[in-house]
Parts: C-alpha cells; sequence; structure tokens
C-alpha cells in the first residue's frame, strides 16, 4: 500500500482488509486508482478504522472513480429498515443473492458502501465469487450453464425491477473473465416483492426446481463466500461484475444502517 499508515490483510477465500493506523483518518488517502486494483486483485476491498463521511463526501470520492449511477431517489441509498417497507431489502430480513442494476439501463461496475451503523446481531453482506464458482465446476456442469438464459420478472415495488433475460454465465466487461449472473427466486410467500425466475435451456433430465437447488448449493460453498461482518465506519469497495451478494437477517429495531453507491 501506498498510502501511509495502512496495513493490509489479504481475506480467505479472497478479499481484503486495509486498516488505518491513525484513527478516523480520511478515506481519501486511498487514491482511487489504488483502490480501484486492490478491487481487481480481491474482489472486495474493506477499509476500516476510517471516519464517516459526509454524504456530499462520499459521492465526492466515487466521483473520481467514474461517473456515477443515478437512481429516482439519487446517487445515494440508504439501507436501512422502513417502518413500512414495500421491498424485502429495507426489511430485516435475508437478501438472496443478486447483482446490483439487473433492471437499470447500465450495469454498475463497482459499488462503494460504508456502514453507518453497524448491526447489533447478524446483518453480514454475503459475497460470492463467481470465477471461482465457475473454476471448480463439473467441465458437465459447465458446459450446461453455458446454455442456460434466465428471464427475470419483479414488480417495480421500489427503485428496481422489470422483466429481463440475461445468459446465466456473461464475460467480464473489463477483464473478459467469465462471470455468473445470477439472481435467486424469491418466494412470494417469504419476501415482500417476489422475483420469479424462468430458466431456458435446461436438459430434459434436470427440472428447474433442481436447477434451483444445485446452483444455490454451489453459490455458497465455504470457498467460494465471504460474509463480511460489518463495523461502524466500515467502507467496502467491490467488484460487481465478478461479484454476486445478499445479506443474512438481522435483529435489533433500526439496528443497521448502510450507504451506498453505484460506479458506472
Amino acid at each position: 500500500m501506498s498510502a501511509p499508515d495502512t496495513v493490509l490483510t489479504r481475506g480467505k477465500p479472497f478479499g481484503a482488509l486495509v486498516e488505518s493506523r491513525v484513527p478516523n483518518a480520511d478515506p481519501g488517502l486511498i487514491a482511487p486508482e489504488e483502490a480501484r486494483a486492490l478491487v481487481l486483485e480481491h474482489r472486495v476491498v474493506v477499509l476500516r478504522g476510517f471516519r464517516i463521511w459526509e454524504r456530499d463526501e462520499m459521492t465526492e470520492y466515487a466521483r473520481l472513480w467514474g461517473p456515477l449511477l443515478s437512481w429516482n431517489f439519487g446517487e445515494i441509498l440508504d439501507l436501512a429498515v422502513h417502518d413500512d417497507p414495500k421491498d424485502y431489502v429495507f426489511t430485516q430480513g435475508p437478501v438472496p443473492y443478486h447483482w446490483d442494476g439487473a433492471f437499470a439501463e447500465k450495469v454498475p461496475s463497482h459499488q462503494i458502501f460504508q456502514c453507518v451503523r453497524a448491526p447489533v446481531a447478524g446483518g453480514q453482506t454475503v459475497f460470492c465469487d463467481t470465477g471461482l464458482v465457475l473454476a471448480g465446476l463439473p467441465a458437465e456442469t459447465r458446459q450446461v450453464w453455458e446454455r442456460l438464459n434466465v428471464t427475470y420478472r419483479k414488480e417495480q415495488t421500489a427503485h428496481y425491477g422489470g422483466h429481463i433475460t440475461a445468459p446465466l454465465i456473461q464475460q467480464h466487461p473489463h477483464t473478459d473473465a467469465p462471470v455468473v449472473r445470477y439472481a435467486e427466486p424469491l418466494d412470494p410467500e417469504r419476501f415482500l416483492s417476489p422475483l420469479f425466475l424462468d430458466v431456458e435451456g435446461l436438459p430434459d433430465d434436470l427440472s428447474q426446481e433442481e436447477f434451483f437447488q444445485d446452483i444455490e448449493e454451489r453459490l455458497y460453498a465455504e470457498d467460494v463466500t465471504y460474509y463480511h461482518d460489518w463495523q461502524d465506519g466500515d467502507i467496502v469497495l467491490t467488484d460487481n461484475h465478478a461479484l454476486l451478494h445478499g445479506r443474512t437477517a438481522f435483529s435489533g429495531s433500526g439496528a443497521r444502517h448502510l450507504r451506498r453507491v453505484h460506479v458506472l
């Protein structure tokens, strides 16, 4: 690390932690070009021990990375529990795997999160390195996955939703490496604003439900996942193309507040 008074620790099976030795240091000391290089190498980079940004400071730093994706609420999404949630992401329940911007005009390349208030219990963000998934996939399963297209249908009850069809395996736009693009189906009996999937191209001897069970087991395997336990002030930088992410359920009223910005 070229930034002074920081130490980098590699995570397992992927990810990296950059800690400030100076309490409440400015996160902007980590130059965007160096941070992007770290994300390219490690997929997830956690900055810890830095001070919490003001909202405008967060977007100013993010713009140094590139253009930002603006939603109907603006450029910063506050991920916190709503009193009358219209979508499951604003509850205390789990959030299954997905990639951000699936229903947007352009999928963001990076996510920048900051934890304003960490959860008391639970509320981990889980990341799956889909390159590791594909590297460990049996050849016959890889051949099946390469033929699959998935259609996603979701009512727009928050800032996202619609009807899209996407190949299960795609190329990373910056590295050309193969990646998995997949969002888990959401049962309407368990989730506000459910997500419905139709999988095209499955062989005759593999049902859609069997495919859902198999891919779930592979995406949550211990050797391809990283569970991030949030601490107040944590900044997490991620590769939205290489990863899928979700969230575990948490407890405590109003006990989890993250801010998120998307960089195109």
